[in-house]
């Protein structure tokens, strides 16, 4: 059984014995605050993509004042289905339409140390991972990976409202949103 509390003897939360730190519990309150965001806003615009990134620069703003920060990235693929099975890939965009594999919410091309999110640089020597792993975005129409298709071509503006959760046939396009926390150190 999880077992979930309070140890008012240190101020900290515990969950099966252990310890959660002052680190994990300020990252879950952050992360219930964007998911509070998201669900709200979310029920007042009925353009999901453009508006989930909105929200998401956004509340990254708001948090500015804080010692952490979201790192979004959005992953593009190209490709199709073909008897059900998946054929997509960051191979198959084509350079001048599309696109890079990995893009930042601004929509501006990131381009990766052998093309891995793992190579995503922090921003200067100031700031550590909070996080290990960098976890996909799983908020409304998306996929069982996270995905979101839609027609032959990307919009330049990230704000196209064609964006669906499921595949459907003449989706040629895939993209979802990976985020990760960082946090300020100081720098004594």
């Amino acid at each position: 059984m999880n077992s979930r509390g309070y140890d008012a003897r240190d101020n900290h939360l515990y969950t099966n014995n252990n310890y959660i730190d002052d680190d994990e519990v300020l990252s879950v309150q952050l992360i219930e605050q964007l998911n509070i965001e998201l669900t709200y806003r979310a029920d007042h615009d009925n353009t999901y993509f453009s508006s989930t990134l909105k929200i998401l620069n956004a509340f990254n703003s708001q948090i500015s004042h804080t010692n952490r920060q979201f790192d979004f990235i959005i992953e593009n693929q190209r490709g199709m289905k073909l008897f059900g099975i998946p054929l997509f890939s960051k191979d198959s965009l084509i350079p001048i339409i599309d696109p890079s594999n990995y893009q930042r919410l601004d929509g501006k091309d990131l381009i990766l140390t052998n093309n891995r999110l793992d190579n995503y640089c922090l921003p200067d020597l100031d700031w550590v991972w909070c996080w290990e792993n960098w976890y996909v975005l799983m908020y409304n129409d998306v996929d069982d990976q996270g995905w979101l298709y839609s027609n032959i071509f990307f919009s330049n503006s990230l704000s196209d409202k064609r964006w669906k959760g499921k595949y459907y046939f003449g989706n040629f396009i895939r993209r979802r949103i990976w985020v990760k926390l960082r946090k300020k150190v100081n720098s004594d």
